[in-house]
């Protein structure tokens, strides 16, 4: 995989690897229109990790999915690597906070990985040496032919990392990704994350709900607003690249951060809106 440079674009410039504009997003249904997302504007740079937050119900899964190009927009565009979304973009892997459902349980581990790669019709070499790479990168060599039911929670999360990462894609979008696992392997996790996006330099956009993760995962936090939804500050995450979770988070600066997202999500809870 290309390894992009790091840095922010600015909405309609060419150093935004994603570029989300103006979008809103209205469900109709059973005589009665309800707005989830209202107008978000922001922008990924190649090779920047970015974590999105906001309170509960205030459209962060519904703005990944139209991201992914699994809703469409009411209005406004999606824009990856200057082409707008209008469907499951091939340079873009998803990795979801249900990650039971998203793996076959007849399957062995290395068959989950390998699946999306016979569908994009990837030699049979090719393919072995991509999953072989991506297993050994979540640590699941040795347990390439279990069947994910035979594994734990955080193992199965790291088969549907690896899968994503044996894809190779340009953006990794990450949907609540550890909520379902336990503090201890939560961390580890995180760390992962952490070490396969600087060894890869792949782009993740990475919604959570736990303020403390986006801290210590982000670049940056956009905080969202309540529903309907647009964007209430970006937050700059000024901490070291390097990161561990007893240093990194004991450390003075991570604390400010933390207070201020916290206290920018509170105010969202409370109704607070940017001026329109």
């Amino acid at each position: 995989m290309t390894t992009a440079p790091t840095g922010a674009g600015t909405p309609g410039t060419s150093t935004a690897l994603l570029d989300v504009r103006r979008l809103r997003k209205v469900y109709q249904g059973r005589g009665r229109a309800v707005e989830a997302v209202r107008d978000l504007t922001f922008t990924v740079g190649a090779g920047e990790m970015v974590c999105i937050v906001g309170p509960s119900g205030a459209g962060k899964t519904t703005l990944l999915r139209c991201v992914a190009g699994l809703l469409g927009c009411t209005s406004g565009e999606v824009v990856l690597e200057g082409e707008k979304v209008t469907g499951p973009p091939a340079g873009m892997a998803v990795v979801f906070q249900e990650y039971g459902r998203s793996l076959f349980p007849w399957m062995t581990v290395r068959q989950n990985v390998e699946r999306p790669l016979k569908e994009k019709r990837i030699a049979k070499a090719e393919r072995r040496r991509l999953v072989d790479d991506a297993l050994e990168a979540v640590g699941l060599a040795k347990v390439h032919d279990a069947h994910p039911w035979q594994l734990s929670g955080g193992m199965q999360q790291r088969v549907a990392i690896a899968r994503a990462v044996a894809y190779e894609p340009h953006i990794l979008l990450m949907d609540e990704p550890f909520a379902a696992v336990d503090a201890q392997t939560r961390a580890d996790l995180e760390d992962l994350v952490r070490s396969l996006w600087k060894r890869l330099g792949v782009t993740v956009l990475f919604v959570t709900h736990d303020i403390d993760e986006s801290v210590y995962l982000g670049e940056r936090v956009i905080v969202l607003s309540n529903s309907p939804t647009v964007v209430l500050e970006e937050v700059a995450i000024d901490l070291p690249g390097e990161r561990d979770q007893l240093t990194t988070r004991s450390d003075p600066r991570f604390a400010e951060l933390r207070t201020r997202i916290y206290k920018l999500v509170q105010q969202a809870k409370d109704g607070y809106r940017p001026a329109e």
